[in-house]
């Protein structure tokens, strides 16, 4: 898949950039990820997918567990907000399964984690 290259890869725990490139490669990234499902891609494919996704979700959860913070309890956004980032959190620490057919799912549901919290988090910088 040309959508991500290994040396643009961030080391664990570095920031992704924010500008528009930084947005561009993730939205590459999760288009790959959401690809058709007809024909999987080569299971260390998948296994890389997960990862770099993985990578550009754990800075989004801190940048909305800062957002979140901008909500009173009991306010629709609020709870939207902590479910997305209890998602997001359960996406971080689930592993790719037992196979191919279930690390491609995984890897479609970190995705579409990604897809959600991206704009949220994008939309309040006022990108």
């Amino acid at each position: 898949m040309d959508a991500t290259r290994a040396d643009q890869q961030p080391l664990p725990g570095q920031l992704r950039p924010t500008g528009t490139d930084g947005i561009d490669q993730i939205q590459a990234d999760i288009a790959a990820a959401l690809r058709s499902t007809i024909v999987l891609p080569p299971y260390d494919e998948v296994l890389r997918l997960i990862d770099t996704l993985k990578g550009h979700l754990g800075p989004l959860v801190e940048q909305a567990k800062e957002h979140i913070q901008e909500h009173r309890p009991g306010e629709v956004a609020w709870y939207r907000e902590h479910a997305q980032i209890d998602n997001a959190q359960i996406q971080l620490r689930s592993g790719p399964g037992d196979g191919l057919v279930s690390a491609a799912r995984r890897l479609q549901s970190l995705a579409r984690s990604v897809q959600q919290m991206l704009p949220q988090i994008h939309h309040d910088q006022g990108a």
